[in-house]
């Protein structure tokens, strides 16, 4: 019985110190529109908002190079080569272990500027009720969070750009 209520209170506090070091608030500037690349470069804006809020982090590299781990709210921009480039997106659990990994090849023309939403999405499986797991009201069932990389048409990149703040790496 006791050993049983030391497990529980371990688990609260791991789950209270995760709530508090992941859930805290972006901190770096508000966005700001970057100057246009040289005609020999392209500009990547890489940004994070999420239709549902979630806790998880996500760690972003372009070509192999760590740009940020980014919370909903927060964006980032790079300056980078015309051409072709490989942008690699996902999170971490709790025991730090990688999950939900995506990625991209993305395509620059010279002094061309892309804006790549990250999202990050709840996915639900059925499963036989036997399974006794209850997801938000449901009687059975299995959840995994991924994340998402999709490349938007300016417009509709900077009316849900807006708002966000820089990513403090």
């Amino acid at each position: 019985m006791r050993s049983r209520s030391v497990k529980r209170g371990v688990l609260v506090t791991l789950m209270l110190l995760c709530v508090s070091g992941c859930a805290r608030a972006p901190l770096g500037p508000p966005f700001e529109r970057a100057p246009l690349p040289p005609e020999s470069r392209a500009r990547l804006y890489l940004f994070r908002v999420d239709e549902r809020p979630s806790l998880a982090t996500v760690r972003v590299t372009v070509d192999g190079r760590e740009i940020g781990s980014f919370r909903n709210g927060e964006y980032e921009t790079l300056e980078l080569s015309a051409g072709s480039h490989h942008v690699r997106a996902g999170m971490r659990s709790i025991a730090l272990v990688a999950w939900g990994w995506n990625e991209q090849r993305i395509r620059f023309a010279p002094g061309e500027t892309l804006f790549v939403h990250l999202s990050v999405r709840l996915t639900e499986r059925e499963q036989p009720a036997a399974a006794g797991l209850e997801i938000a009201g449901r009687q059975s069932g299995s959840a995994s969070e991924n994340v998402y990389i999709q490349i938007q048409p300016e417009r509709e990149a900077l009316s849900m750009i807006e708002g966000t703040t820089r990513l403090v790496p």
